[in-house]
């Protein structure tokens, strides 16, 4: 049984994963067409999650059609309203923004536990998302985006389930897990583009190698250099917001 399949047992074919957002080449329904405006009581919107702390979810105000969904993994010592604000900046009005809470540290700050950890959360945070906010959320794959030690996770997840985690956002941490078999897998399932964005001295050595891999499998990929900043600070959204608008061309659902 595939990972997808193993989330929760429902209707769709391909399993949970595409399910919790609606099923790939599923027809529109009419309810999807010429939704009311959507609204909210903040931007930012939290989200109850079944078994772990509340999700945040930045809300695109005012679409009327069903919106993408980019999900931001934070890194450590860190916080889901940092990494939410981060990409609103960048991503504006055009898209959700789940950014899941993570696992607490003494100092008020959030860490990531395992892989697994953070797949379970986003079993239960993209339900919650939907319950939330219904039709309004598009249905198919999403942008998925971790920093630091989240992106180990990000690959981790994408190459279980490449056709819902088809574009990859990866902030200074390690690609090493993209060996040339997961490459050649993650372009095989259905996986489409591939960022790295860098600050100084952040990403591995060979991260352009590794992601040129990917060119033979069919999966665009791009490293962008940041020249200063870190993480994802303000200089840091900055050199984002070009690479990005790479990252999501040709996907409709993002224009």
């Amino acid at each position: 049984m595939s990972f997808a399949r193993g989330l929760l047992h429902l209707s769709c074919v391909f399993g949970a994963w595409l399910l919790l957002l609606g099923c790939h080449g599923q027809k529109k329904s009419s309810a999807s067409k010429g939704l009311p405006p959507l609204t909210a009581s903040s931007w930012l919107v939290p989200l109850e999650v079944r078994g772990f702390g509340q999700a945040l979810a930045a809300v695109p105000f005012g679409a009327s059609a069903p919106s993408p969904v980019l999900i931001a993994i934070h890194g450590d010592h860190d916080r889901p309203e940092w990494a939410c604000g981060s990409y609103r900046s960048v991503v504006q009005r055009r898209a959700f923004i789940l950014c899941p809470r993570g696992v607490a540290r003494p100092d008020h700050e959030f860490t990531l536990g395992t892989s697994v950890n953070t797949a379970d959360e986003l079993r239960q945070a993209l339900p919650a998302l939907k319950a939330r906010f219904g039709a309004h959320v598009a249905a198919g794959s999403v942008v998925l985006a971790g920093l630091g030690p989240a992106v180990e996770h990000v690959i981790e997840l994408a190459l279980k389930e490449p056709s819902f985690f088809s574009h990859l956002l990866l902030v200074d941490g390690s690609t090493r897990r993209l060996t040339l078999p997961a490459a050649t897998r993650f372009g095989a399932a259905g996986g489409r583009r591939v960022l790295a964005l860098c600050s100084p001295g952040a990403c591995d050595a060979d991260v352009e190698d590794r992601l040129r891999a990917l060119g033979p499998t069919g999966v665009a990929a791009r490293v962008v250099r940041a020249q200063r900043g870190h993480g994802l600070d303000a200089e840091m959204v900055k050199t984002l917001r070009g690479g990005f608008a790479w990252l999501v061309s040709g996907e409709q659902r993002w224009r």
